[in-house]
């Protein structure tokens, strides 16, 4: 209460103070004049050019309902027959004659100096005047007549001419039959030089387009404001009131809307200029209440907005009825009651101290200023001229200084506020970063316990339980997909992803994408194709986070299509690269599609749709990497996601590094690169090939391995990793990159297990990628093992030893496999050589005997424990094979014929044992034992092109094409196995790296070919 009282004393003191301060200031300006006296005014005595303008007011003559000119005959009657009434200047004649009427005003005037021009301004003329001085019309503002020809237009002039030395007659004919408040000369008419009146008029119209031009920006900028923020709609009501003030100035004092429109007519000058009088009242009234609500009287508002409009309709549809004296003096004071209101409200909420309401305050005070100047032009006849145009000025620079000072606070604000957001936001980010990290865990306890239960052999599932484990596991893999996008997103955020751009081939890490995703495709019957050339120029980008970029792409593509087609293309565009994943799915509505790369973004349309993080992330992650990601979709048909990266015109440092543990370092100097394939260490004990496309890569793995006493053969591609295989020669272990240009490592491994089994020739698979489905895709290629990039020297020692060891294991249990097979003496074998023997005693002793000799001497080969050794002589092999050949054709007779060529030089060579012999044996019994006129078996060794040739032909039954093609393979677990093919070929891949060669032809017989390298032998 004390606030509110303490706000209408200062309002009030105000008040009195800037309307004292005014009224002094007209008081103390206001120059003693001459005054006419009885329509005559002496300014013979008057110095224009010290004294300045003269105002012609006083007593003029009045001629009640005639308008007279300066025609000789009508002076003539002036001076003789009429008699004038006597009325004071400025004025309304209504004292005298009826408002509504016309009239004439006479003035005489003596002067001097008749050598210069003269100047005459005029003001408020109600309604319509025409001046003539000395019988010449000057000047006039609309048409003063009779009712019929009468036209309305009050406007302002200034007019020049000449005076004669003595009396000069002034006559200003005046019409008026429409404006009901008043009529006549209402303000003071101004004489003085044509320069002094010039410069007169020029001020006077300044100062309107001066106010006019102030409030119409103000108004438009609040109104423009408003329409950026809606939600303070004080903006728009104080806009409003800033052009209803300008509107109000248009047409009042010089009526400078009369200058920009041209004339309109008195009804709507007249209507505009009290409408907008109102306008500024209820904008005010309307302005505290939408902003100082708490702060103002609500009763008060409603009855001033309420009064408003009531004036504002009477004013509108009853002007030229209801326009009287206490109507306008109604207006004036509800106008400015307003003001003093708004300018209480201010001063109150200032005393609350609420931000910017003393800025309001003293503009309210200046347009109170505004107001009493126009009221006293109105009641006072005033010049509004006459005070200089500081209103405006200052309610502009008040207004500068609220809003800058909102803008200031709002500024401040939002820096508060965005502080604590992100605050909160790396809150939020720390505790779904540190959620998601503990999910990991019991998300893979449960999906590992699921697969086990799936895969539980003494107590397998149901099939209703089996469909609920595999659901149970389907989540939890999706689970924790969303675990590790989670993780990604907040790198992300945080800008602690790291990006190691280097050359990258585009095509080998689509390829290991498309082949792990091809299992996610086989039960929607989704066909995956990689279109991306092999020609393609490599990317500049990180292998890592390309491979996830794909994956995402190919991951979302997967979801929304199904028994369709997905292909990935890829060319070089403007300078760029430009990769694509077409698919043809449901497709994305097109004002969906905006909203696909915003994080955890849902859609509504039939359903509940979302997007997920694999868009978003693959977008942040193309635009780290220097590209562009985009989608174009047509529902029904397909999407396409297309994104493009920078060409990478020389290569960068390899991305291959070592741990801090690692004593050796990666040279930091310019590329370098070596011819391949490139030998070291030829007298290493075990052959290690690495293949790697980055001759820094090669660099460090053939110092590590070269330390540990192996032969090393590095090469730069697939292809030439694949020659090496194709070359004779023991490789122990492949060492292999999984993304390399051409022909991935992921082909490179298929096609090595097409040749070897696991245990024959283990695969260490190196790479940068770090992604599950990676590690997937490269144990699904048939690696042995995997090992991540950048890697730690020790750790590849241990794995490279653990995987050798794990292939000397498989070359001992082939040896001991051989020895305790050949062990294994076959019944049948035994039962028929003995029954020859029996046979041959009764007819044949000597026969006999040497049978037994034979049997003897097969049985100790058999027996002896060489056989478990890794060599042995081929002396020794061949007199193995003919005591097994003297021994079956004791049996057979003439039916088995062996013939041999041996070299001489290859009896001192040293073999595997039981490596020729198991194949003469194949050869006699299933070659040409079966045969009733028997067959020929022949041995041949030989020295060819670096190459020691061993071939066991025979002229037998041949053997079936498809059963030719599949006796290599691995033995099925039912089969029975022997010393037989299978077992000599896994031991030639384990000793030399290469295979039996075989060539059969059904009734021709069948040959078996051995190829080892001189220097193995």
């Amino acid at each position: 209460m004390r606030k509110k009282v303490a706000a209408a004393l200062i309002t009030l003191s105000l008040l009195i103070a800037t309307y004292g301060s005014l009224l002094a200031y007209f008081t103390s300006h206001k120059n003693p004049m001459p005054v006419a006296v009885k329509g005559a005014l002496d300014l013979s005595a008057w110095k224009f050019e010290d004294d300045g303008v003269v105002r012609l007011d006083g007593q003029w003559e009045l001629y009640p309902d005639q308008l007279l000119t300066s025609q000789p005959s009508q002076s003539s009657a002036v001076g003789g027959g009429l008699k004038p009434e006597i009325l004071q200047v400025p004025g309304t004649w209504s004292k005298k004659i009826a408002t509504i009427g016309m009239a004439t005003y006479r003035l005489q005037v003596k002067i001097d100096d008749a050598s210069a021009v003269y100047g005459l301004k005029t003001a408020a003329i109600l309604i319509s005047n025409r001046l003539i001085v000395n019988g010449q019309i000057v000047g006039s503002s609309g048409n003063p007549a009779e009712k019929q020809q009468y036209k309305a237009l009050n406007k302002p002039y200034v007019s020049y001419f000449t005076l004669q030395p003595g009396w000069n007659d002034i006559l200003v004919q005046v019409a008026n039959y429409e404006f009901h408040v008043g009529s006549g000369i209402s303000e003071s008419l101004l004489l003085g030089k044509a320069e002094q009146i010039a410069r007169l008029r020029d001020r006077a119209t300044a100062h309107d387009w001066v106010a006019l031009t102030a409030f119409l920006i103000m108004g438009l900028y609040f109104i423009g404001l408003y329409s950026q923020r809606r939600n303070d709609f004080s903006l728009a009501v104080f806009g409003f009131v800033c052009l209803c003030i300008a509107a109000f100035t248009s047409v009042s004092g010089e009526r400078v809307l009369f200058d920009a429109v041209g004339s309109i007519p008195f009804w709507l000058y007249f209507r505009v200029q009290m409408v907008a009088t109102v306008g500024v009242g209820v904008g005010f009234f309307l302005y505290v209440y939408t902003a100082f609500r708490p702060y103002c009287f609500q009763w008060l508002t409603r009855g001033g907005l309420v009064a408003g409009g009531v004036l504002a309709v009477l004013h509108v549809g009853f002007a030229s009825q209801l326009t009287t004296g206490p109507l306008r003096q109604l207006t004036s004071f509800y106008v400015t009651f307003s003001l003093l209101y708004a300018t209480y409200v201010f001063i109150y909420t200032a005393l609350h101290k609420v931000a910017g309401s003393g800025y309001l305050a003293v503009a309210a005070m200046a347009l109170n200023v505004l107001v009493l100047n126009q009221n006293m032009n109105v009641y006072f006849g005033v010049p509004i001229y006459s005070l200089a145009p500081v209103e405006p000025f200052l309610v502009l620079l008040m207004l500068a200084l609220l809003m800058s000072l909102r803008f200031s606070n709002a500024f401040r604000k939002i820096e508060e506020l965005s502080g604590q957001l992100l605050q909160a936001d790396k809150v939020k980010d720390d505790f779904l970063a540190r959620t998601s990290h503990e999910f990991k865990t019991p998300l893979h306890g449960v999906m590992n316990i699921s697969r086990s239960m799936l895969d539980d052999a003494v107590h397998p599932p149901t099939a209703d339980q089996r469909e609920k484990l595999q659901l149970i596991t389907d989540i939890t893999k999706k689970l924790s997909q969303l675990v590790y996008d989670i993780l990604d997103l907040s790198k992300l955020k945080l800008g602690e992803l790291r990006i190691v751009p280097a050359p990258i081939d585009v095509r080998s890490i689509v390829e290991v994408q498309v082949r792990f995703y091809s299992y996610l495709c086989t039960e929607n019957h989704i066909q995956l194709v990689n279109h991306v050339p092999a020609q393609l120029p490599s990317a500049m980008a990180d292998e890592i986070r390309l491979s996830q970029v794909i994956g995402n792409l190919l991951d979302n593509a997967i979801k929304h299509t199904a028994n369709g087609r997905i292909v990935i293309t890829g060319r070089e565009l403007g300078g760029r690269l430009e990769i694509a994943v077409h698919d043809t799915g449901k497709g994305i509505e097109p004002q969906e599609i905006p909203f696909i790369f915003e994080p955890f973004k849902s859609l509504e349309g039939d359903q509940h749709r979302g997007f997920g993080l694999g868009l978003p992330i693959a977008k942040q992650l193309v635009e780290l990497q220097g590209g562009t990601l985009s989608a174009t979709s047509t529902p029904g048909v397909g999407s396409t996601f297309t994104f493009t990266l920078p060409i990478a015109v020389e290569r960068s440092e390899a991305t291959l590094s070592m741990s801090h543990s690692s004593p050796q370092v990666i040279p930091k100097e310019a590329e370098y690169s070596f011819a391949t394939p490139y030998h070291v260490n030829q007298s290493g004990k075990h052959t290690v090939l690495i293949v790697d496309d980055q001759y820094v890569n090669l660099k460090v793995l053939l110092d590590a391995l070269q330390a540990l006493d192996y032969r090393v053969i590095a090469v730069k591609n697939g292809y030439e990793a694949l020659e090496q295989l194709d070359q004779t020669g023991r490789i122990d272990l492949v060492i292999l990159d999984l993304m390399m240009p051409g022909m991935s490592g992921y082909e490179v491994c298929q096609e090595i297990r097409k040749r070897y089994s696991l245990l024959e020739m283990p695969v260490l698979m190196v790479t940068a990628a770090i992604q599950p489905q990676d590690k997937v895709a490269a144990l699904q290629a048939g690696a042995n093992d995997y090992l991540s990039k950048p890697f730690d020297v020790e750790e590849l020692k241990a794995r490279i030893g653990s995987l050798l060891a794990m292939k000397e294991s498989l070359g001992r249990a082939i040896h001991m496999e051989v020895a305790f097979l050949q062990s294994q003496i076959k019944p049948h074998f035994l039962y028929n050589v003995l029954n020859s023997i029996v046979a041959s005693s009764y007819k044949d002793v000597e026969r006999a005997r040497k049978m037994i000799a034979d049997l003897a001497d097969y049985l100790r080969g058999s027996f002896r424990f060489s056989n478990s050794e890794e060599r042995i002589g081929f002396a020794e092999e061949f007199s193995l094979i003919r005591t097994y050949v003297e021994i079956e054709r004791a049996r057979f007779k003439d039916r088995i014929r062996f013939e041999y060529d041996i070299e001489e030089a290859a009896y001192r060579l040293r073999m595997p044992p039981l490596l020729l012999q198991p194949l003469v044996e194949n050869a006699i019994r299933h070659g040409i034992g079966d045969r009733i006129e028997g067959g020929t078996v022949t041995l041949t060794v030989e020295e060819s092109d670096g190459k020691w040739r061993f071939v066991v032909a025979d002229d037998g039954i041949g053997i079936a094409p498809e059963r030719l093609k599949t006796l290599l393979e691995r033995a099925d677990a039912g089969e029975p196995q022997g010393v037989g093919l299978r077992n000599i070929n896994k031991r030639l891949k384990y000793e030399y790296g290469i295979s039996l060669e075989l060539e059969s032809e059904l009734g021709c017989g069948t040959r078996v070919t051995i190829c080892i390298p001189v220097s193995a032998v």
